[in-house]
């Protein structure tokens, strides 16, 4: 669905029905948007979500999946969702956003103060975005609708293009077009004689307490089982299913739907042709432990080529994790068996410490506490005077990346177009931008994370970059491709809130990562899934755009060809350059450059050229 409205700097304009459907053209479910209109602001929806709805102090249209509308509905004494959110904001103001757990956009009017209030949840699950216009403020839950109204344009921001190209995605408070901007999550905005005015309503701090390991664990247990509990309300056994990927989150998802249940489960799981990338014999080991119903399909390239231009429709701002493909094939899987909501195991990693690159850097960490007059006077200049091969090789190349202070070494084989690729791209495109600026987004949220262990500050940025600008997207808008809604129990903010109490031990200690995690669920899970190691969806495109004709020729075609539209942010020969390297490369790195330009390419023929689809 698409969520928007206009707030017109002249009190005597109304929305009328053309600019809604201006700002809501282009899809299919936006035929008929219902909309409000109260005075200079108007409000509207699209698809199915619930229609704006008047009460005497507001007006509101909210996009939102509550975990805990049932505790809110005896609180208020309401029962539709809008009824709940009308009175919690009567009652308490803006305030009443810091009740809201789940997903939701939400857009509030207030008659009395002729302000208006727009919110998203603390993590991302929905989203909005926002710019001021010749005619006034105007709001959508899609970046692309606002570029119905004057005073937006239809280009590519430099800045944010030269985001995308390092991390695969626009990251907040930016969007890709210039003047409009995306509401980061936990934030609200208010907007006062046309004036935005947003602010972080809640964050997720690391106060470690000194807890005991079995209490923290056995807590941990009972929040997951909660969590899972409230993600399952709602919708009927046949009509739920979990996402499978073999890994340990969606396992224990799995297996807590199960036991919360006590039926059988229906889980989903994809699989590719090419081994390194298939997991299902994990998936199927899950699945049998838990007696689930489980539903496997093996994709083929052709079928992933067939749904590219379903992924370059649903992302209007452009995209480039490959995961998107299994995970829309996933759920549409799902939907194929009659499965109209999907639990989903995304921010697992993050909360509980579940990423190889914690462990890495805890390892790197380590040479740091060696005393500085042992490591400068003795270790290093009788090391790095050695020739560079073979275990001094080894070791030089870890006491140059140990010195890099975070968040640099986390991300010391990232950002390609900042740090080695910077030179493959054109001088005036770079001219353009601020060069520094995905290194000063990632040290922002370094800085800022409310921890002090270094590991909480790399969760948490994690939680920023990875989970609200990357992860949630993908799942959230894939599933909505494929028909199916998404729950994300690990996002649950009690249970989010606690693991941020946990002692940093707890999640990464020594190489062993999960370190709680594995006390708290090792009644629940195979011995098997828990010792394995983290893969997820992943996905074989690198190696598809060197061995499937199809999506060779579609690269070849669309950034080689001269009607290549990024072509111009380049040097010349640059992407011919990348794509020898692709070539002569065993590893997926070029591959994985070379998709993330393959998908802006095709960005820019549907959501920057109209008439020319993807």
């Amino acid at each position: 669905m698409i969520l928007g409205g206009v707030v017109y700097h002249d009190p005597a304009r109304r929305m009328g029905v053309e600019v809604v459907r201006a700002m809501a053209g282009g899809r299919s479910d936006a035929a008929e948007p219902a909309w409000v209109g109260c005075g200079p602001f108007g409000v509207f929806v699209t698809g199915s979500g619930q229609a704006p709805v008047e009460h005497p102090a507001v007006v509101l249209a909210a996009d939102a999946d509550l975990l805990n509308l049932t505790e809110l509905q005896g609180l208020t004494g309401r029962e539709d969702l809008a009824g709940v959110i009308a009175r919690l904001y009567e009652r308490e103001g803006a305030e009443a956003v810091r009740r809201l757990r789940g997903g939701f956009a939400l857009a509030l009017w207030d008659r009395g103060s002729r302000q208006l209030l727009l919110a998203v949840d603390q993590f991302g699950i929905r989203r909005l975005h926002y710019a001021v216009t010749p005619e006034g403020f105007a709001f959508a839950s899609r970046a692309s609708a606002l570029l119905a109204l004057p005073g937006t344009r239809r280009e590519a921001e430099p800045t944010s293009l030269y985001h995308y190209l390092n991390l695969g995605f626009v990251p907040a408070p930016r969007s890709i077009f210039p003047g409009i901007f995306r509401l980061p999550p936990g934030h609200q905005l208010i907007v006062r004689d046309g004036r935005p005015q947003p602010s972080r309503y809640w964050d997720l701090t690391y106060t470690e307490r000194p807890l005991s390991v079995d209490e923290s664990a056995a807590a941990t247990a009972r929040l997951a089982q909660a969590s899972v509990a409230l993600a399952l309300e709602g919708a009927s056994p046949k009509a739920t299913g979990a996402f499978l990927s073999g890994g340990t989150d969606s396992s224990t998802v799995l297996g807590l739907m199960r036991k919360l249940t006590g039926e059988r489960v229906n889980a989903f799981s994809i699989g590719f042709q090419e081994e390194r990338y298939n997991e299902l014999d994990h998936a199927e080991l899950a699945a049998r432990h838990f007696d689930a119903a489980h539903y496997v399909h093996v994709v083929t390239p052709a079928e992933a080529l067939a749904a590219l231009p379903s992924l370059v429709e649903a992302y209007d701002e452009p995209f480039g994790n490959d995961s998107a493909i299994g995970t829309l094939l996933c759920a549409r899987l799902a939907r194929s068996c009659g499965v109209t909501r999907l639990l989903a195991g995304d921010g697992g990693d993050e909360i509980f410490g579940g990423n190889q690159r914690y462990a890495t850097d805890h390892l790197f960490a380590r040479y740091q506490r060696i005393p500085g007059v042992l490591r400068r006077g003795l270790v290093e200049p009788v090391l790095l005077s050695l020739r560079e091969v073979g275990l001094v090789g080894k070791a030089q190349r870890y006491i140059r990346r140990a010195n890099i202070p975070n968040p640099r070494r986390f991300y010391f084989y990232e950002l390609f177009f900042a740090q080695d690729g910077q030179a493959l791209l054109d001088p005036e495109f770079v001219r353009a931008l601020e060069p520094d600026a995905p290194w000063a987004l990632i040290e922002e949220h370094f800085r800022r994370a409310p921890a002090t262990a270094e590991l909480n500050r790399l969760l948490y940025l994690d939680m920023k970059l990875a989970i609200g600008d990357n992860d949630l997207l993908k799942v959230t808008r894939t599933g909505e491709v494929a028909g199916v809604d998404v729950r994300f129990p690990f996002l649950d903010l009690p249970l989010v809130e606690f693991t941020a109490t946990w002692p940093a031990r707890f999640k990464v200690r020594g190489v062993e990562k999960r370190y709680l995690f594995k006390r708290a669920f090792r009644p629940l899970l195979p011995p098997a899934t828990l010792a394995k190691r983290k893969h997820g969806f992943g996905v074989p495109t690198s190696a598809w755009l060197k061995t499937h004709a199809g999506f060779a020729a579609l690269a070849q075609d669309s950034l080689r060809g001269p009607d290549c539209r990024v072509r111009p942010y380049f040097r010349a020969g640059a992407i011919e350059q990348l794509f020898a390297l692709h070539a002569q490369d065993p590893t997926p790195f070029y591959g994985g450059i070379l998709w993330g330009l393959l998908m802006l390419e095709l960005w820019h023929r549907r959501h920057l050229s109209p008439g020319v689809t993807a």
